[in-house]
């Protein structure tokens, strides 16, 4: 079970939840505004560049909802925001533990350099979606972040803040 933090001033409409070995990078709650009749979201990640294979590459997919992508774009805008985010998750107790307890699972070069298309940011590395689909990526306004991998993404993607 995750605990969902509170957000600081600069992370602006992004927020982090904390798992044990992993944390969740959100947007904003994109949940009923098709009802409401509201345009897509756009303080939201989104996965590109979908796999089909599984996350734990048995075949077997966990949920059907669990997708692994290999990218995904923030809004050029959010860049400090995301950060911001992610200082709060390198900041925690559970991501400082892990990286005690594992320092030769914490990843180097997995992440890309970060490419700037139009109005977002494409961050090419391991990401996992859960609930959205190729159409709408962004459903759920929401990213699995593995620890390993979290330092590396701050890193690639602080070339720009």
């Amino acid at each position: 079970m995750g605990v969902i933090l509170d957000a600081t001033p600069e992370m602006g409409e992004w927020s982090v939840e904390v798992r044990r070995e992993s944390a969740y990078l959100h947007g904003v709650s994109p949940l009923g505004h098709e009802r409401d009749g509201e345009p897509e979201p756009r303080h939201v990640p989104r996965v590109l560049r979908h796999r089909t294979v599984p996350i734990d590459g048995t075949g077997i997919a966990p949920d059907d909802g669990v997708e692994r992508g290999i990218a995904f774009a923030i809004p050029v805008e959010d860049v400090r925001k995301v950060v911001a985010a992610l200082d709060q998750i390198v900041d925690h107790d559970a991501y400082r533990q892990f990286v005690t307890t594992s320092p030769d699972w914490v990843k180097s070069g997995v992440w890309s350099a970060p490419v700037v298309d139009g109005d977002l940011v494409q961050l090419y590395g391991p990401v996992v979606l859960y609930g959205g689909s190729r159409d709408e990526p962004w459903r759920l306004g929401a990213v699995k972040l593995a620890y390993s991998d979290i330092a590396d993404l701050r890193q690639q993607l602080s070339t720009l803040a």
